[in-house]
């Protein structure tokens, strides 16, 4: 398993807000096709949202996405999204998807079913300090996500991302970004695969607007063929604590 963590000294947004919670849960199998999309855009702020920031404004924009396609074999889709806009601790978060889904293009009898799927999630935070503030501004993207094309085989995702907190540095902003591919029968996965992280981090000194760090990263893994197990997790936090 391979593992990637990017720390940086940005604050996560604290502000209290009127909680919205969404649970969606779904449950499916099938031999013929399967099709699943999901999508999700949500930007929050401690003052309005109107492009432009203030001195003591916090800001994040939250989105993200899953589109699983299968046709012409046998497919078990299992996925729970959890969705909360309340203020939030460790170990707590605002996005909070996992996906469980297993394929076997054979199952139709002709051996030529395929599942495909693409899901990111990604988060945008930014904040300029107040006279009064201890935290500098800041504006940090970070995405993460995953690909698969698939004759045969098992996959399990696990989407997670915080940026609302109980207060300023209360808990950091986190994305968490993990997926497993392995065969089916004690025999191998049949296809391809990719996964990634890649961030843009800004961050000033003091209370000044200016820039003093710039820091671009990314990372990417893929597979093809016969896949005895693809596993890869990535994490990112930004806070005060940590």
């Amino acid at each position: 398993m391979r593992n990637m963590r990017i720390l940086t000294l940005a604050i996560g947004i604290a502000m209290v807000l009127v909680s919205t919670t969404g649970i969606a849960m779904a449950a499916i199998t099938t031999t013929g096709s399967l099709s699943e999309t999901s999508s999700l855009v949500w930007t929050i702020s401690t003052g309005a949202i109107d492009g432009v920031l203030v001195p003591g404004e916090r800001q994040s924009t939250t989105v993200y996405g899953d589109t699983t396609q299968a046709d012409d074999g046998t497919s078990s889709y299992t996925k729970t999204f959890n969705f909360d806009t309340k203020n939030m601790n460790q170990g707590q978060y605002n996005v909070d998807s996992t996906k469980m889904f297993t394929f076997d293009g054979t199952g139709d009898g002709n051996g030529t079913g395929r599942a495909t799927s693409n899901e990111y999630i990604g988060i945008e935070t930014m904040g300029i300090p107040g006279s009064t503030d201890v935290w500098p501004a800041f504006h940090n993207t970070v995405n993460a996500g995953s690909s698969f094309d698939l004759a045969k085989g098992s996959v399990l995702t696990k989407a997670q991302s915080r940026t609302v907190t109980a207060y300023p540095g209360a808990a950091p902003v986190v994305l968490n970004y993990g997926i497993r591919v392995q065969g089916l029968d004690n025999e191998p996965a049949v296809g391809s695969v990719r996964s990634f992280m890649n961030g843009h981090l800004e961050q000033g000194r003091g209370t000044t607007p200016d820039k003093a760090s710039d820091l671009g990263f990314s990372q990417q893994a893929s597979v093809s063929g016969l896949i005895y197990k693809f596993d890869q997790t990535y994490h990112y936090e930004s806070g005060l604590n940590r």
